[in-house]
């Protein structure tokens, strides 16, 4: 146990539910916290959290971890929550999520537990639109419906294993109690900032003023514009690589309205087989509305063209 009687809070994501907006704008400038996770304010630490969900078993750093961490708490003031915040504890591209969770409690088993959740489908095609903007660069531009059906080919290694939200959860509350794992929708973002963040600061523990403070106004990660994405739709292909690299850095990637990328009938269908009883299951155990904000507690029918491919 690293912390002693401290108090800890860990948020390990998801990703995609405003975890860099809370990184850099809230959870460090919170005045009950001690914000301990990325970006990190030493280059040790930054190594720390990135080996605890990076790092094969076979050459973790346990000692050095320990040492790490117990430096950063003893730094940290006596009187504040001591909050790391990572979403990649909870990405298919970690090692083994199960096995950060056990990293985790090894080191603060007493830690309280707070996850960010967003609508699958959502979550889906942000995630194909963040991964859009490095295959621009290389001249490699995939329409979201081929991604999708290529990366569902292989779907332990991509965006669609981290789908099933309550499969990773109950890792956590296994490990460090139900009473000590509390979950907040995104969408309460969308519909209400103060909501959302009243409902993550009584997870945490701290003022619910100054988070909402923190918050408004503050957004990372803004999404491509649809000119951005239109320009490089019809003309990508057809420029030399020299110039995509040189025009797609330079190219204002935010200007304008965001983009609109359409899900399709076989696409919905898929997600929502995949979705639905986990959502059933997670709305039941965290009294969540979860069907009020969208998200998907009936699978649809399969349509031909999903049980096709």
């Amino acid at each position: 146990m690293v912390a002693g009687r401290r108090r800890v809070a860990i948020h390990p994501g998801f990703v995609k539910t405003a975890t860099s907006t809370l990184q850099r704008h809230v959870f460090p400038h919170h005045p009950e916290v001690a914000f301990l996770g990325l970006p990190a304010p030493t280059p040790e630490l930054e190594w720390a959290i990135r080996h605890l969900c990076q790092a094969d078993s076979t050459c973790y750093e346990s000692e050095r971890l320990y040492e790490v961490f117990r430096a950063a708490v003893d730094a940290a003031p006596a009187d504040r929550l001591l909050l790391i915040s990572y979403e990649n504890f909870a990405l298919h591209e970690s090692k083994d999520r199960g096995l950060v969770a056990d990293r985790l409690a090894a080191l603060f088993p007493e830690a309280t537990i707070l996850f960010t959740i967003r609508r699958q489908e959502e979550l889906v095609v942000s995630w194909y639109l963040t991964k859009l903007r490095v295959r621009i660069k290389r001249k490699a531009w995939i329409p979201f419906d081929e991604w999708y059906w290529v990366e569902r080919r292989e779907p332990h290694r991509s965006i669609l294993d981290d789908l099933r939200y309550s499969v990773t959860i109950e890792a956590y509350r296994r490990r460090f109690g139900h009473n000590r794992v509390h979950v907040v929708p995104f969408e309460l973002l969308r519909q209400d900032p103060a909501r959302f963040a009243r409902a993550c600061a009584e997870a945490l523990g701290i003022a619910a003023e100054p988070f909402a403070r923190l918050l408004a106004g503050k957004r990372e990660n803004a999404s491509m514009s649809q000119s951005y994405y239109d320009f490089w739709r019809r003309f990508g292909s057809l420029l030399p690589r020299r110039l995509v690299r040189k025009w797609a850095r330079r190219m204002p990637m935010h200007r304008g309205p965001p983009v609109h990328i359409e899900v399709s009938d076989a696409i919905r269908a898929d997600i929502g087989q995949l979705v639905a009883e986990d959502n059933r299951r997670l709305a039941t155990l965290f009294g969540l509305d979860l069907a009020g904000m969208g998200y998907t507690l009936e699978a649809p029918a399969a349509s031909g063209s999903a049980k096709a491919r």
